[in-house]
């Protein structure tokens, strides 16, 4: 995760209220051991509602040092990266730093939401809603993988949810987190996206857009919601599955 300095969040900050109502780019580099902002400027045509760094920025910042991080204001207000956002951030893969309403949130670039090929331990069901998490705000924690079939059998997720943040619910609600149960094990986590849709990353499968039909809901173990939950939230992870096909 991308730690930034006290005068690097200041700088960003300050660069992003004097281009209001514009947005504000730049970026972060490495240069003898020191992180650095370089304000950028914005060549977009519509500067109030996108952004795009003039080349000749890119360039010349990229001469002083590594280039570790991509930053932009939102002074819409809006708290997390639009469709747009996620596409240029999967294909630069660095993280992103956005300024809104005075403060800063470090987007790593994790990749799209859909179409994951499954590793355990790398890309599969929590690791799917740990993203999705992330790209709304919500920072769940690591969990170190073991063998698939011990894992199920030990309870991963239940022994995880009150600490991460979870508590169980009744009602069905979107951005609930659902727990889904087979041959006696609670061992499969669904994020619920509302109008009978799910977002999942099935074993052997890629993560997909998947209907929570009759057969997931016989399955269903339990349902939980994070108390940092806020339904607007939700954007954020519709951003991306807009943008990624």
């Amino acid at each position: 995760m991308l730690e930034l300095t006290k005068s690097v969040q200041a700088a960003i900050l300050a660069h992003a209220a004097k281009e209001a109502p514009k947005e504000c780019c730049g970026l972060i580099v490495q240069a003898g051991g020191e992180q650095l902002y370089r304000p950028c400027g914005n060549v977009a045509a519509n500067p109030s509602a996108r952004f795009e760094i003039a080349t000749l920025d890119w360039i010349e910042v990229s001469e002083q040092g590594e280039v570790c991080a991509i930053v932009h204001s939102h002074p819409q207000g809006e708290p997390w990266l639009s469709g747009a956002d996620r596409q240029m951030q999967a294909a630069n893969g660095l993280p992103w730093v956005l300024a809104v309403s005075g403060s800063l949130k470090v987007f790593e670039p994790v990749p799209h939401l859909r179409g994951r090929g499954f590793e355990y331990g790398r890309f599969d069901c929590y690791s799917l809603l740990a993203d999705a998490y992330h790209l709304a705000g919500i920072d769940l924690p690591p969990v170190r993988r073991g063998d698939i079939d011990d894992d199920a059998a030990q309870g991963r997720f239940l022994a995880l949810a009150e600490k991460a943040g979870f508590a169980r619910v009744r009602d069905l609600q979107p951005g609930d987190v659902v727990l889904t149960e087979f041959d006696g094990l609670a061992s499969h986590v669904l994020l619920y996206l509302g109008n009978g849709e799910m977002l999942h990353h099935a074993f052997g499968q890629l993560s997909r857009r998947d209907g929570y039909g009759p057969y997931w809901q016989r399955h269903t173990h339990s349902i939980w919601r994070h108390r940092q939950w806020q339904p607007e939230m939700l954007q954020a992870v519709l951003n991306d599955l807009a943008c990624c096909g």
